[in-house]
């Protein structure tokens, strides 16, 4: 198999739009042909950075990546059954939708009553083989990327900085910032860089998107908008710490995010929350040295004042990270399943 469409809703500032770049990416250092396939939604700016395969495309595998809404017609799911056989069909579920509902909080997997059959259904109607990216799973889906980048030379504007659109992490971030006030006078700038930190929501969404934008500007907080295209790695190095938050049902049902990898590659040091039971699994024992305690304040002035220690933990780790979860594993692990 040498070509490999992505079928997913492509938009450069949400979802999984850079973990679809990584796959191209590794894809040309393996010879293989991978493409955003027309079937999914793709906007104009990643349509400049990744390769796009029409509809009459033959792929010799087709990866569905569904994520946040139904994306497909009933007119193109009977075309890509008639085009693409049913074994050369994988299904990618980053949600848990195929799970039962399961309940954190106020996030759940199935916000509605019919949610559970539907997507079941429309899983099942496409695909035999349904991954789910959980830890302890053969195949988690996202990754990082093999090549190392030199970030070190790009300036650090911030010492805290987060890259990400605010979806169910307003209570980790708020929580976060009031928890470093007191060293507030030592920590330099704090940044947001991405969606729905200033007080716009989401229609339908608010719960998932509310933010309080007061807040943020009593503590100094700056907000910017998303990252470029391709640049996530490279804006999350314009910070000394960048955290990585976990929505609540996605850290119930142990799955994997982006940001689990991505804040790696990036030459910063990551901040790993306390509440991210299995960060061993995937990081190794040297993860606790980055872990934020019940005391935020301390820890993070502790990472401060011994920044190359922590750096070169973070970078360990990250070598370790190429080794088993680079893309060019996971396509490799992708084939291995059909």
């Amino acid at each position: 198999m040498k070509k490999i469409a992505f079928v997913g809703n492509f938009q450069f500032n949400c979802g999984s739009s850079n973990t679809l770049l990584g796959y191209v990416k590794a894809g040309r250092v393996l010879g293989y042909d991978i493409r955003a396939s027309e079937f999914g939604c793709i906007d104009n700016i990643i349509r400049t950075a990744v390769p796009v395969a029409g509809k009459d495309w033959k792929a010799d595998l087709l990866v569905i990546v569904y994520e946040s809404y139904p994306f497909l017609s009933e007119t193109d799911i009977d075309l890509i059954c008639k085009i693409v056989p049913r074994k050369n069909r994988i299904l990618i579920d980053p949600d848990g939708k195929y799970l039962k509902p399961i309940y954190c909080g106020a996030d759940t997997n199935h916000p509605a009553a019919d949610s559970y059959g539907f997507w079941t259904s429309l899983y099942d109607s496409l695909s035999d083989v349904i991954l789910q990216p959980f830890l302890g799973s053969d195949f988690l889906y996202f990754g990082i990327d093999s090549q190392v980048s030199d970030l070190s030379r790009l300036n650090k504007n911030f010492d805290l900085i987060y890259v990400g659109n605010n979806w169910y992490r307003w209570n980790d971030m708020s929580a976060l910032i009031t928890a470093v006030s007191p060293i507030r006078t030592k920590l330099k700038r704090i940044a947001l860089i991405g969606r729905y930190w200033s007080g716009d929501q989401m229609q339908g969404f608010e719960n998932a998107t509310g933010s309080d934008p007061d807040f943020l500007k009593k503590n100094h907080v700056e907000v910017y908008k998303s990252a470029p295209y391709g640049q996530v790695e490279k804006t999350m190095s314009r910070g000394k710490m960048h955290p990585i938050l976990i929505r609540p049902i996605l850290n119930e049902m142990g799955f994997v995010t982006p940001r689990m990898f991505e804040t790696f590659a990036a030459d910063t040091v990551p901040l790993i929350p306390n509440y991210f039971r299995r960060a061993n699994e995937l990081y190794g024992d040297e993860v606790f040295h980055l872990t934020v305690s019940q005391d935020p304040a301390a820890k993070i002035l502790e990472i401060l004042e011994n920044y190359p220690k922590y750096r070169d933990i973070s970078l360990k780790i990250a070598k370790k990270l190429r080794r088993k979860h680079s893309y060019e594993v996971r396509i490799r692990q992708l084939l291995d399943l059909v």
